[in-house]
């Protein structure tokens, strides 16, 4: 029954996961956007030979990525049934304004590529706040920071 900003793939007040309009809404072309993740983890890269790691700057948590063509970070959300590769939630996810399903990472073309996913408090690269859905190439000890969350990226 809450009321949602257009595009929002999940109730705000709630979390549950909120339907898309129908195809004769008039704002349907600026909410069409949420889903694209679902057809986003069915292209595959060539990425078994790249080795990466994040790390989380606060408390030196790992992350290995080796192998992975698509990582979500974000914070788990069982309600939801949100489960992201990389859990910032008991790295100050929460408190630090990361979303549920905040940006991702993946392998393009032997390249590891972030990609903000709509989220609250955006993403950064390097300290350039990133357009929502733009992938960007990632280069080893890039700074990420998801809200008021720092990460290292390393290639290995």
């Amino acid at each position: 029954g809450s009321v949602n900003p257009a595009g929002e793939a999940f109730c705000s007040n709630c979390g549950s996961m909120l339907g898309a309009p129908a195809a004769t809404d008039a704002a349907a072309p600026a909410t069409a956007a949420p889903s694209a993740p679902a057809v986003a983890p069915a292209a595959p890269a060539v990425s078994a030979a790249l080795n990466a790691r994040l790390i989380v700057e606060a408390d030196n948590q790992e992350f290995d990525l080796s192998g992975k063509d698509n990582v979500l970070i974000g914070r788990e959300d069982a309600v939801s049934n949100i489960f992201p590769d990389v859990d910032l939630t008991p790295h100050g996810g929460e408190e630090g304004g990361v979303s549920r399903m905040h940006a991702r990472i993946f392998a393009e073309n032997g390249q590891y590529m972030l990609e903000d996913e709509n989220s609250t408090n955006f993403t950064f690269l390097n300290r350039q706040k990133l357009a929502p859905k733009t992938p960007t190439p990632l280069h080893d000890n890039d700074e990420i920071k998801l809200g008021r969350v720092l990460l290292r990226f390393k290639e290995a």
